[in-house]
C-alpha cells in the first residue's frame, strides 16, 4: 500500500511524467537554503517515494534563480548546527539517507555550500549553463563537511578537488562539466526538458535492475574508498606547550559499522524472482517492448 502524499510547505511536488516525482526547494527569498523544516519535508518526500512502487526517477530543482545557497545560518549558528543535520546525522538533507529511487538533481541556479553536496549526493547532475558551483566553507571558518570531500576525492584529480574545496572559489557550468561533475548542460528554460528526457532513458530499463545497478556502484565506491584509508593516521600538531591538540573533526562520512551486503550474484539471483525479470523473458520471444511493473 502506498503513503498518501506529503502536505509540505518548502518542498513542493509534482508528477511531471509517468514514473517521476518532481520535488522544488520552496524558499527562493533565502536562495533555498535548507531549515530543519525544510530537511524534514524532504524526508517526508524521499519516503514516499522509496515506498512509491510507480515512482522510479527524483527530480530534485529549486524555485527562483537558485537551485541551493546551503544550511540556513540562522541555524546553522545554533547549537553547532544540530537542526540543519538530517535524521541519519548527515550535514546535507540527502547525506547518509538509505534510498534506492535515483534522483537527478536539475540545478536551475547557482549551488553552494551544502547546496552543491546535495546535489553531489544525487545520482546525476543536469545544469543551466549559467550555474555556478562553490564550496566556500573554509573562507568561513568552517569545513564542507556535508560529503564533498570525500565526493571530490572520488571524482577529481587531486589538485582540482584541493583547488576547490581550498579555496573556496566558484567555478562555471561548463568547467563543471568538463571536470565531470555535471552530466550535462542546458540551454535556459530547457533545464526541465533535459531532466525529464534523462529520467526516460532511465526508466526504458528494468527499474529493479537500475536500482540494483546503483546500489552494487555505490557499494563497491564506498568499498574503495574504505579501504584505500590504510594509512597510519598522521601525529596530531602539538601547542607552544608541548601538548597535543584535539584532532581534526571527521569528514562527516559515515563511520558507524556497516551490515553485509549482498554480493552481485546473490542481487542477481533476487532480480531473476522478479516478475520484470519474467517480462523480459517474454517480452524477447513474443518481438516487443517489455513493460516494466517495477516488481
Amino acid at each position: 500500500m502506498t503513503a498518501d502524499e506529503p502536505l509540505t510547505r518548502f518542498v513542493l511536488a509534482d508528477r511531471p511524467a509517468s514514473h517521476v516525482l518532481c520535488l522544488t526547494l520552496h524558499r527562493p527569498s533565502q536562495r533555498n537554503a535548507y531549515n530543519a523544516m525544510m530537511i524534514a519535508e524532504l524526508e517526508q518526500w524521499l519516503d514516499y517515494s522509496e515506498q512509491n512502487p510507480e515512482i522510479w526517477t527524483v527530480i530534485l530543482t529549486g524555485s527562483g534563480s537558485a537551485f541551493c545557497s546551503g544550511a540556513d545560518l540562522q541555524e546553522a549558528f545554533i547549537d553547532g548546527g544540530i537542526k540543519v543535520r538530517n535524521r541519519c546525522g548527515g550535514y546535507n538533507p540527502l547525506q547518509h539517507q538509505p534510498r534506492r529511487k535515483i534522483w537527478i538533481a536539475a540545478l536551475n541556479g547557482h549551488a553552494v555550500g551544502g547546496g552543491l553536496e546535495m546535489a553531489l549526493d544525487c545520482d546525476f547532475i543536469v545544469a543551466g549553463e549559467q550555474v555556478k558551483i562553490a564550496l566556500p566553507e573554509v573562507t568561513h571558518g568552517l569545513l564542507p563537511l556535508g560529503g564533498a570531500i570525500v565526493q571530490l576525492a572520488a571524482r577529481l584529480p587531486v589538485n582540482i578537488a584541493r583547488e576547490l574545496l581550498l579555496t573556496g572559489e566558484a567555478i562555471d557550468a561548463q568547467r563543471a562539466l568538463a571536470l565531470g561533475l555535471f552530466n550535462q548542460l542546458a540551454a535556459h528554460g530547457d533545464l526541465k526538458d533535459a531532466a525529464l528526457a534523462l529520467a526516460a532513458r532511465i526508466n526504458r530499463s528494468a527499474p529493479l535492475a537500475v536500482q540494483a545497478c546503483n546500489a552494487l556502484l555505490k557499494q563497491h565506491l564506498r568499498t574503495t574508498a574504505d579501504g584505500e584509508d590504510t594509512q597510519q593516521n598522521p601525529p596530531l600538531p602539538s601547542t607552544d606547550d608541548g601538548e597535543e591538540t584535539h584532532p581534526l573533526p571527521s569528514t562527516g562520512e559515515n563511520t558507524q559499522q556497516k551490515a553485509p551486503q549482498p554480493s552481485a550474484d546473490e542481487v542477481l539471483r533476487q532480480l531473476q524472482q522478479s516478475e520484470d525479470y519474467q517480462e523480459s523473458l517474454r517480452a524477447f520471444s513474443e518481438r516487443r517492448p517489455p513493460q516494466w511493473r517495477g516488481r
